[in-house]
């Protein structure tokens, strides 16, 4: 990826497009404006050149939807005026006037500073006036619209809300911030139709019964994608990734050398366009990983089966199949993409072909942008971890995007002179060969269709596949079977405080009774490999496990005389005896917390600890484990960590010593035996030292010397 510059200063588009409109238009004049000159204004501030849309550029909206892109003002007022009847004005001279209004609007919202908090003085930037004015703008002038219908003698639009239509309004979150917008442009003296503002000199009788609260809808996050659907639709997209991709791959670049033999000029290039892809495919049969013909193992959808064709077709021999796997492998990628990295839809859309990176650790990393949380306008860089299967699906869709970089768009254009999509690494592939003329892949769209011709259900869960399912499920992952997962989701997301990356991970109601599940399992688990491990060690009568902590020695006790009972009732120890015994011990997972690596706490609720104020009996407090608490067990594999971490402590005391740092070699040394308590025999061979007894000696001032001090 082609790094930016540091010392060249990025072009705000946005303040020139301002600049413009403002050098020949005084943002007082808006509102007095006409059709002519509101449409110059549009296009001086980089909005189109069309009258009725509102066109944003790419550049201000990375990864933005086209219906963000490019909003058809006429149509988002019909579809509100729809639900409000109209019947005395004909409706199109309504909408012309809405229109008009809407984009008389949407300049001042550019122009003027109606955002932020407080005293509202900061500009909208692109996507929040593109927002507003798909869905609540339109929503608020078909209502006025509505009311000027019914009573034309009425100066103004918004004058014509009634007192209950700005209460409705105002009940709603985002058309408050709306209305509140507009009495901010009147206020700097921009505007001059607003709704009426409640009179506040009237006097509420408190005897009377109080109005019912509106209730404001609220919309649902999206769910994290079902197990069941993951599991089912896992295998098919690493076929059509690790076993379809490269032999696709290798046909659409042999194609872009045969197809520089051909007359796209004839009539009949379609008949040898397929010629030559069963002349390919004959030369080059497509074998999956084991050396065995090519065939799906379920139905993939191949054709769109126009004149009765067979939707499934197997293997391609025509121009629309491969155009339709080439989109089915595109989203394939994208899906893993999605899945394994925990991007936002426009930080992976904006991605290059060369985003994969080598570290200096050796392994993959994927390099981007982004937006969300940036303060630049063209988004900060960041780099995420790229697992193996991740790197090469990036690395086979470069060169998907490279191969239809020449491959033509429709058999009457023939083939491209130039690169058609860049450096781009997702490239918009219509069914039929042919682009979008923004070139831009429709990402859910995509993941939509994807499911359809894999043959899954593209509505998992009763919703519509959506790119930020993806993110909603690592969450709900990651927080059920990772330790510290709201640290670890915290950097991999990108979010600026931790409370972001817990409402993804709670997000699902069931997510906290299945991660206490997962964890008392795991407890389980640990514990019986423990115990296992001890028995084994009876049994061949080998050392047993060198473990330390006052609590080690109650595992050695509970594992023979469990052995004793199962003998005494006829019975042996099994291979499910330790995992019975660990139920006992750790109350069913409740006990056998992890402290530190290879430090365990085997208290459990109801128990005495030395963690605990007042030595109560509640759930263990492990950030304060003390190391001579009977409930603590150090595993033998910390021993040597144990060993390392003492000499560390006794060099320090040394170099305190012949320093006269007598508190610092008191902390040392306290430290130190703190180490060593947890392993008997390395207390026993340091205390019998005669340099350590000397350090420890230091330590030990007569009390008398202290009050003389």
């Amino acid at each position: 990826m082609i790094k930016p510059v540091a010392n060249i200063i990025p072009l705000d588009t946005e303040a020139e497009g301002r600049r413009e409109v403002l050098a020949r238009f005084n943002s007082a004049e808006i509102m007095h404006l006409g059709r002519d000159d509101l449409l110059a204004a549009k296009a001086l501030a980089g909005h189109g050149s069309e009258w009725g849309c509102w066109t944003t550029p790419k550049t201000l909206i990375p990864g933005g939807r086209k219906s963000a892109l490019e909003i058809d003002l006429r149509k988002r007022l019909l579809s509100f005026l729809t639900k409000e009847p109209i019947a005395a004005t004909p409706q199109s001279v309504l909408v012309d006037e809405g229109v008009l209004t809407l984009t008389r609007i949407a300049l001042l919202l550019k122009l003027v500073p109606t955002g932020g908090r407080g005293g509202k003085s900061a500009i909208l930037k692109a996507p929040s006036i593109a927002h507003v004015l798909y869905g609540t703008w339109p929503k608020l002038i078909a209502r006025s619209l509505r009311r000027k219908a019914e009573d034309p003698s009425v100066e103004g639009l918004f004058q014509c809300l009634t007192d209950t239509d700005v209460s409705e309004f105002r009940a709603i979150t985002k058309t408050r911030a709306e209305i509140d917008r507009l009495h901010t442009l009147v206020a700097r003296g921009v505007w001059l139709d607003a709704p009426p503002q409640p009179d506040i000199r009237q006097t509420t009788n408190p005897a009377t019964r109080a109005a019912p609260p509106i209730f404001e809808t609220k919309s649902e996050p999206f769910p994290p994608l079902p197990d069941e659907w993951l599991a089912e639709i896992g295998p098919r997209v690493l076929w059509v990734i690790e076993d379809m991709g490269p032999n696709l791959l290798r046909l659409l670049e042999n194609l872009c050398e045969a197809f520089k033999g051909l007359d796209w000029a004839k009539t009949n290039i379609g008949k040898n366009v397929s010629k030559l892809i069963t002349a390919n495919l004959e030369r080059h049969p497509w074998l999956d990983r084991s050396g065995n013909p090519l065939k799906p193992p379920f139905n993939l959808t191949t054709a769109n089966g126009k004149h009765g064709a067979d939707t499934c077709e197997w293997p391609p021999c025509n121009w629309e199949h491969i155009t339709v796997l080439s989109i089915v492998l595109q989203a394939a990628h994208l899906f893993v993409t999605l899945l394994l990295s925990g991007g936002r839809s426009g930080e992976i859309a904006t991605l290059k072909q060369n985003c994969v990176e080598i570290g200096r650790d050796g392994k993959n990393y994927l390099s981007g942008y982004t937006y969300k949380l940036a303060g630049n306008l063209f988004g900060d860089a960041r780099t995420w971890p790229a697992p193996d299967i991740l790197a090469q699906c990036l690395g086979h869709q470069a060169r998907l995007a490279a191969a239809w970089n020449w491959l033509p768009s429709s058999y009457g254009e023939g083939l491209p002179q130039t690169p058609r999509f860049g450096d781009a690494l997702w490239i918009s592939i219509r069914v039929a060969g042919k682009f979008d003329k923004d070139l831009n892949l429709d990402i859910n769209s995509a993941l939509k269709n994807l499911a359809r011709r894999l043959d899954m259900d593209p509505m998992p869960g009763g919703k519509n596949v959506h790119a930020h399912r993806f993110r909603k499920t690592i969450g709900r992952l990651a927080g059920v079977t990772l330790f510290n997962s709201p640290l670890v989701l915290k950097r991999i997301f990108g979010h600026k405080s931790i409370e972001m990356t817990l409402h993804y991970i709670l997000c699902d109601p069931g997510v906290r009774k299945e991660a206490e599940m997962v964890l008392r399992e795991l407890r389980i688990m640990h514990c019986a490999e423990a115990l296992e491990e001890i028995h084994q060690a009876m049994r061949d009568g080998t050392a047993l496990p060198d473990h330390g902590g006052p609590g080690a020695a109650r595992l050695i006790t509970a594992v023979r005389n469990e052995d004793v009972k199962l003998n005494q009732s006829g019975r042996v120890w099994s291979e499910g005896s330790a995992y019975d015994l660990s139920l006992l011990l750790t109350m069913q997972g409740q006990g056998w917390r992890l402290i530190q690596e290879n430090i365990i706490c085997s208290k459990v609720p109801g128990e005495d600890g030395l963690c605990r104020k007042m030595r109560s009996k509640g759930e263990p407090n492990t950030a304060n484990c003390q190391p001579q608490c009977d409930n603590r067990i150090v595993f033998a594999r910390k021993r040597r960590d144990v060993e390392l971490s003492i000499e560390q402590y006794l060099d320090i005391a040394r170099q305190a010593r012949d320093d006269g740092q007598l508190l610092v070699l008191a902390a040392s040394m306290d430290n130190a035996q703190d180490d060593w308590v947890s392993f008997p025999d390395l207390e026993r061979k340091y205390r019998a030292d005669p340099e350590v007894q000397a350090l420890l000696a230091l330590c030990d001032e007569p009390e008398g010397e202290v009050e003389s001090a």
